[in-house]
């Protein structure tokens, strides 16, 4: 097998939106403790401000996690970074914002720690904007061997990995929520010259796997957050186990997949 990403030894422990379990999903701090805690990757999420900026943050309609009202797109980047990203999660974050893209690209630079960026936006024009802006920014910031883009619009992984062939992407299997199909799969990750597929831990099947690694395809399992997800997706044989709660994650993988002395 030629790929790297294939961890038949070890999964990577992947933080799904930072260590978000214990900070706010998305934010400078949720990363700070993914990394304190061994993390091996972020997963994380990006959306466009009105003028143009990348930004941090899950949903494109806030509400939830980001005290604004509307969309991401309909708010000015100065608006966004005053915006209450951490006090749903606990007074403690309450001076918490939403950071920009290029400060998540800095901040994993500085950690040495591997991302992945998913291409978010609400629609497929949208889509398309963020993936050509993120994509320079990767080159900005020499990302193209620590950094991934995944998203469910695939054309727009499609755009950017025309403009940058070597980026890495892990795109999300279509549809995410039904059987799978290995022909299906297959066909999508050839397209895009993916490495990697990420797929809903309940569908990670013997054969499914099987199949992809004859391909030398790696497969990351998600959401694998509680004990028994987290067990159930290093016993599938999972390349990397992404949740929300990193530290659990590190502490199984340690044990069910001691590191070799």
């Amino acid at each position: 097998m030629s790929n790297p990403w294939i961890k038949k030894e070890r999964p990577l422990v992947i933080a799904h939106r930072g260590y978000s379990v214990a900070a706010p999903e998305n934010t400078i701090p949720a990363y700070e403790l993914a990394v304190q805690v061994g993390a091996d990757m972020i997963e994380s999420d990006v959306n466009i401000s009105k003028d143009g900026i990348l930004v941090m943050t899950h949903d494109w309609c806030m509400g939830r996690a980001v005290k604004l009202e509307g969309a991401v797109h309909d708010h000015p980047i100065d608006t966004l970074r005053k915006a209450d990203a951490g006090s749903w999660k606990g007074k403690e974050f309450k001076d918490v914002h939403v950071p920009t893209t290029e400060e998540a690209l800095a901040f994993a630079k500085k950690s040495g720690i591997y991302m992945c960026f998913e291409v978010k936006g609400g629609n497929p024009k949208r889509a398309n904007v963020i993936a050509e802006k993120l994509v320079e920014l990767f080159k900005k910031f020499d990302a193209f061997d620590w950094a991934f883009m995944s998203s469910y619009y695939h054309d727009a992984l499609a755009l950017a990995k025309k403009a940058y062939p070597q980026l890495l992407l892990s795109p999300e299997r279509l549809p995410d929520d039904v059987e799978p199909d290995i022909d299906e799969a297959l066909r999508q990750v050839r397209r895009l010259g993916s490495e990697t597929l990420q797929i809903h831990h309940r569908y990670l099947y013997k054969d499914f796997l099987q199949a992809m690694r004859k391909a030398d395809i790696a497969m990351w399992a998600w959401p694998a957050t509680t004990e028994d997800e987290i067990v159930k997706s290093i016993k599938s044989g999972a390349d990397g186990v992404m949740g929300d709660d990193p530290k659990l994650a590190v502490e199984l993988v340690n044990k069910l997949c001691p590191a070799k002395s």
